[in-house]
């Protein structure tokens, strides 16, 4: 199996650690990868995606958007120039898009899922729910919408927590990185055939249950998939588990 990845980055690289027997070509603008089975291109992907991606002939593209900055011209350029040209260049293969749980902020105090329409709160997430809606009228497109990644590197509830970064209670809507690798690993594998998930823990878990310092209602959504909510589908299932 052949596989492209646009916006190669962490998550690529632990999903090509767990299949090596997987041909890899990543786009990036900068690092290497000491891994035999996947082959780095260095190139800015909003600029250009070189024809030797095309030549692949990959079976599935996983597209990763990135953004140079926070402002709203870096999430168009991240998010939304090279779509068309995605579509038109592999044409045959199938394809995972990666999203994210921002455009679901507009949401307050309850549990959501799939089924909800997207409610973003700031002009990013707009960017990002007009990526989806794009994206939703393809066939063979899936939408992976990460919540907040966990790795064994980086814990952005810790760093919360340490830095004072907000005061107001939310739920913790977040997800491993190795549970992200199992969702595509499964979709690839074609045990999955939903096009939109929300990956996010199955058991949430309030700022409140876990810090003392954060009281009151919650300022956001909980979270959930109604596709990959099986505790047994997952290596952690709460951040409890983490902290």
């Amino acid at each position: 199996m052949k596989i492209l990845v646009i916006g190669y980055g962490e998550i690529a690289e632990e999903f090509a650690k767990v299949n090596r027997g997987v041909e890899i070509l990543g786009i990036r603008r900068n690092k290497g990868t000491k891994l035999s089975n996947v082959k780095i291109i260095h190139q800015d992907y909003s600029v250009k995606i070189p024809e030797v991606a095309k030549n692949l002939s990959p079976d599935w593209v996983l597209f990763f958007p990135k953004t140079r900055d926070n402002d709203i011209e870096s999430y168009k350029e991240g998010f939304l120039s090279q779509l068309d040209r995605i579509f038109n260049m592999f044409q045959t293969s199938k394809k995972i898009f990666f999203s994210s749980t921002r455009v679901l902020s507009g949401y307050i105090n309850v549990e959501i899922d799939e089924t909800f329409n997207t409610k973003p709160t700031d002009p990013q997430g707009k960017v990002i729910a007009e990526y989806e809606r794009i994206i939703q009228q393809q066939q063979s497109a899936y939408i992976l919408r990460l919540s907040g990644l966990i790795t064994s590197t980086s814990n952005f509830v810790e760093l919360v927590v340490k830095k004072n970064l907000f005061s107001e209670n939310k739920h913790i809507n977040a997800i491993h990185i190795s549970d992200v690798v199992k969702i595509i690993s499964s979709m690839i594998e074609g045990n999955k055939k939903e096009k939109l998930i929300n990956c996010v823990m199955p058991v949430s878990a309030k700022y409140s249950e876990l810090f003392p310092k954060f009281k009151g209602e919650t300022v956001n959504a909980k979270i959930k998939s109604i596709h990959y909510n099986n505790p047994e589908n997952f290596n952690f299932n709460s951040i409890k588990e983490i902290i």
